[in-house]
């Protein structure tokens, strides 16, 4: 913040009368004071023109109630204002033109029919040359839409960059802009099409408000026609290796079937074949079997399938649902995190920064427990390279079928390996998850993905061999073994961190941080991210010579790690690394290489790609 803004728990400038407490609610960006008593007040004293007002975002409701109290306001001995936290924007402004000098401002949060509760979290000083920045917000699958960034520019220099939004009435407000032409906003929401407007004028002391905006969902993030596979129930094959499919096509001609991926701005794709099953047809579904190639690249594609017929020509697609990989592991390599309260985007910016260090590490696959909202966490996940099974808890967003399918699934990772994916509490009927795991009783390894842990031990873990259950909720020692298997258990610790779980010869070998009983792999929310990669000169196929240098603050070693460049067509050799795949983009533009290297503990490595003359 500037120095314009003053945080409401500055104890020096903001005088509390009642009771009140420090919230950051649920990893907030922002911490507040929040009250529920009636007749709780602040005070805050400045000196100026014009003063604004900061309030906390509200409780969503997969967490409790929002703020429902009512604000009444006075500056110095002027006339009661009353502000309702429940339609108010996170800024309202609430006096300008003040003559030049020392001023008071107060607050008091009284009942409101009954209902109580507001957050604050500070006071802006207004500048005599500035003006505001209101809109409305909404978008697709609008229950799920929390809020987001806004970034404001002005010739290309960021003026503001913070969250906006009351997703209880859409409304977004952003103060103290200073006056002048040429500003643009841009509106960031993972999981859904970020939105950019320029030519936007400020005037002093006056509001400028937008025209209502509505943001469109990430194409990427959501089944569209395809029952499955699908996000969070993807399908693992090797290439000349195949996979059923089932879309809804009604009585439509099926076309062309498509596996494609982006790397920066490489596409590779690859056309598959496409033999239907007439006898799994009903209705609106048909289904078939898809073939991959020989030639298809390691790497997750997205599916797409042409349908046209009397109903018009559609594409049905399946988002990074396919994943191919040269071998199956023998001795898989796990990342798992949850109870991230992933209600948001600034809750998502933290997830999309695990999504990044995964790249990095590279397992097999990644494991997250006890979600909240699907909307952010599949658009977090979109620069995942690797597949993973979520499961949601006792804060979930209900309706997250729309985006990872049914609550009880399975994923054969080859046929030594499989991972259950369980969404529910252990006391429902699990003759379903039986049927999975009985289906599979030859699979050397078998995980389960959960919500907590405390499924039948005898008559669950032990009878399917059960070699380790995540989870992110419920007591109990974080990693330890369960039953007579044993079944490893491996839980979540806090909310800012996360597991690398490593295999050898069938059983859990690795599960914590530099040795320790139970401890994750720390990262913090505020920090930078413990593992990173930086490239020189850039890695966006330009150059034909690029250098990688990951960098690891941790005291773990990090093995096996993945680099990824995108460089301009042509041959190439590495230094400082291991040459995995090198794979041509669709046009003929770009080479994509990615490159295995060994990270050591505090350390940084450096691996380089470089053109091959001739």
């Amino acid at each position: 913040m500037n120095k314009e803004w003053v945080s409401a728990l500055d104890t020096a400038r903001v005088l509390q009368s009642g009771t009140w407490w420090e919230s950051l609610f649920r990893y907030a960006e922002t911490a507040c004071l929040e009250t529920e008593d009636n007749g709780a007040a602040l005070t805050f004293e400045f000196t100026g023109t014009g003063v604004a007002l900061g309030l906390g975002q509200h409780a969503v409701s997969a967490y409790g109630t929002p703020s429902l109290g009512k604000l009444i306001v006075t500056v110095d001995d002027g006339s009661p204002r009353v502000l309702y936290p429940g339609n108010e924007a996170r800024e309202v402004v609430l006096a300008r033109g003040l003559t030049q000098g020392n001023h008071r401002v107060r607050a008091e949060h009284l009942q409101n029919r009954g209902e109580m509760g507001c957050r604050i979290s500070g006071f802006r000083v207004l500048a005599e040359h500035s003006g505001e920045l209101s809109f409305v917000l909404n978008g697709e699958e609008n229950g799920f839409l929390v809020d987001a960034r806004a970034v404001v520019r002005q010739g290309g220099q960021i003026v503001r960059n913070t969250l906006v939004r009351n997703w209880l009435s859409g409304s977004c407000r952003l103060t103290g802009l200073p006056a002048g032409k040429g500003y643009s906003l841009e509106l960031i929401a993972y999981g859904w099409e970020s939105q950019k407007i320029e030519e936007i004028a400020i005037q002093k002391g006056k509001e400028t408000r937008l025209p209502p905006l509505y943001l469109h969902r990430h194409p990427e993030t959501m089944p569209q026609g395809v029952r499955f596979p699908v996000l969070g129930h993807p399908t693992i094959r090797q290439p000349g290796e195949s996979f059923r499919v089932r879309l809804e096509a009604y009585d439509h001609t099926i076309g062309q079937v498509k596996l494609s991926r982006r790397v920066g701005p490489a596409t590779i794709s690859r056309t598959v074949a496409f033999e239907e099953d007439p006898s799994a047809k009903f209705y609106y579904d048909r289904e078939g079997t898809v073939s991959l190639p020989q030639d298809i690249p390691p790497g997750l594609y997205d599916l797409s399938i042409r349908v046209s017929g009397s109903r018009g020509d559609f594409t049905r697609q399946s988002p990074r649902s396919v994943y191919v990989v040269r071998d199956y592991p023998k001795d898989p390599v796990f990342m798992t995190f949850g109870h991230l309260d992933t209600q948001g985007q600034y809750q998502a910016e933290y997830e999309r920064r695990l999504a990044e260090i995964a790249n990095l590490i590279a397992p097999d696959m990644v494991l997250i427990s006890n979600a909240v909202n699907p909307a952010y966490i599949s658009g977090s996940h979109l620069v995942l390279e690797m597949p993973y099974a979520i499961t949601f808890g006792n804060h979930q967003f209900y309706g997250h079928e729309k985006w990872y399918g049914d609550q009880v699934g399975i994923i054969d990772y080859g046929s030594d390996l499989c991972i259950l994916n369980f969404r529910h509490p252990w006391h429902v009927d699990l003759s379903q998850a039986n049927a999975l795991l009985s289906s599979r009783a030859k699979a050397k390894i078998k995980i389960i993905n959960a919500f907590e842990h405390n499924a039948p031990v005898e008559t669950f873990l032990d009878k399917h061999k059960v070699k380790l259950i995540h989870d992110a909720h419920g007591p109990g020692e974080k990693v330890m073994t369960i039953g007579a298997t044993p079944t490893t258990r491996v839980g979540k610790s806090n909310s800012s961190s996360f597991r690398v779980v490593r295999f050898k010869d069938g059983h859990v070998t690795s599960a914590t941080y530099r040795g320790d009983a139970v401890a994750p792999v720390p990262f913090n929310r505020e920090g930078p991210p413990p593992l990173e990669v930086a490239y020189d000169p850039g890695n966006n196929g330009i150059h034909d010579r690029v250098t990688a240098t990951v960098t690891n603050i941790l005291e773990d070693a990090f093995p096996d790690c993945r680099v990824t460049f995108v460089l301009p067509a042509g041959a190439y050799a590495v230094d400082g690394g291991r040459l995995e795949t090198m794979v041509t983009s669709d046009d003929e533009r770009y080479t994509v290489l990615t490159v295995r290297v060994d990270v050591p503990a505090e350390g940084t490595i450096h691996a380089t790609a470089q053109k091959v003359d001739g």
